[in-house]
């Protein structure tokens, strides 16, 4: 069996034992026989599984929709994100309070996103990195305008995401460092190569981010 083929298995062994958490949680919840916090806490941890293996696919060029339907888990994904949903929205009934958020302190004055939101939202941020840094490694560039404008979408993706401000900080520097030297990007190769390799070390940070929280 190549390794290919092996990695495959173990994410969808992961996927399959990640929803099947999801849907069994709930049920013991419902029952009673898990508290209210333990259950809120495993559905965030549920909700990071799921972006970590959609970052997966998504770095394959794969549709995760596709995905599923592939590994016949579409039913069981649509399951679980009708919980996350129901969940998401009972904060106000004071039944699972909070669920809204990461559910980190430091999140207390940030804008609080549904989870059924980050995936999205992280999708927005992902394109946008990869469509700046491809901008600037492709030369050529006669507008710097073109730049500016896809620094702006970067940024205002970045600031939907709750807890993530020493990463928005760094990319107002590369944008301020860009926008005070706006003939040398696009005249200067070499400072486009620094320009990415700086913006590929904060998209690794924003993706380790992910991964650790």
């Amino acid at each position: 069996m190549d390794s290919n083929h092996e990695n495959s298995a173990e994410i969808e062994s992961e996927l399959f034992a990640l929803l099947n958490s999801i849907i069994n949680l709930h049920d013991k919840y419902k029952e009673g026989k898990i508290t209210r916090h333990f259950f809120r806490k495993a559905l965030k941890n549920a909700m990071k599984g799921l972006l970590k293996i959609k970052f997966h696919f998504k770095d394959k060029s794969i549709p995760f929709t596709e995905a599923l339907h592939e590994m016949k888990l579409m039913e069981k994904y649509d399951t679980a994100l009708d919980i996350f949903n129901k969940f998401s929205n009972l904060s106000s009934n004071n039944q699972v309070q909070n669920l809204k958020t990461l559910d980190n302190p430091h999140l207390e004055n940030e804008k609080q996103l549904s989870i059924l939101e980050l995936p999205r939202i992280t999708s927005e941020i992902t394109s946008s990195f990869i469509t700046l840094m491809d901008a600037l490694k492709l030369g050529g560039i006669k507008d710097i305008s073109l730049i500016f404008n896809l620094f702006k979408d970067l940024k205002n993706n970045i600031k939907k995401f709750p807890g993530i401000s020493g990463i928005r900080y760094k990319i107002k520097e590369i944008d301020d460092q860009i926008s005070k030297n706006p003939r040398v990007i696009v005249d200067n190769k070499k400072f486009r190569e620094i320009i990415v390799e700086k913006l590929y070390q904060v998209y690794n940070e924003f993706t380790q981010k992910l991964a650790l929280e």
